[in-house]
């Protein structure tokens, strides 16, 4: 009987002892991190700000129907219409018609035209950049404002 467990015990040790599903490769790993940033090198700034500003208009849009449908959920004390909305619009491309206006060192300027499925318009787009640092590691962060092309004047 003894000899019976101590073979279990044997064979349970090494069944466990190598399993490869744990364990990383560092070349692998390091690997990966390099075809991420050899990806991401190849995007220019304005490809990168069209595709944030795409992003947060289409965050916008679907807020604003959300509003539409369910008035309950209105939060906001601020009542503007960026662009007026119809059924569930969704962003075909955004072109950014002008170069890039520095504002100050850490705001630019850029007028944006949007293109949904039943309809074009032009806004003015505002990117604020800044510099965090957390962990001793430095990241930029971009928040995106947008007014509409009459506001300007105001």
């Amino acid at each position: 009987m003894k000899k019976v467990m101590y073979a279990m015990v044997i064979l349970l040790c090494f069944g466990c002892a190598n399993n490869n599903s744990k364990t990383i490769k560092m070349e692998d790993s390091r690997a990966f991190e390099i075809t991420e940033e050899a990806s991401t090198s190849y995007l220019s700034e304005a490809d990168a700000y069209s595709i944030l500003i795409q992003q947060k208009l289409q965050e916008y849009l679907d807020k604003k129907t959300l509003l539409k449908t369910n008035p309950d959920f209105n939060t906001e004390t601020e009542e503007y219409k960026l662009i007026s909305i119809k059924n569930n619009p969704n962003i075909k491309r955004i072109e950014l018609i002008s170069p890039f206006e520095i504002v100050s060192d850490s705001i630019k300027k850029v007028v944006t035209k949007v293109v949904l499925e039943h309809q074009t318009d032009t806004i003015i787009t505002f990117i604020k950049t800044s510099t965090i640092v957390i962990d001793n590691k430095t990241y930029k962060t971009h928040k995106i404002a947008f007014k509409k092309t009459e506001d300007i004047g105001n």
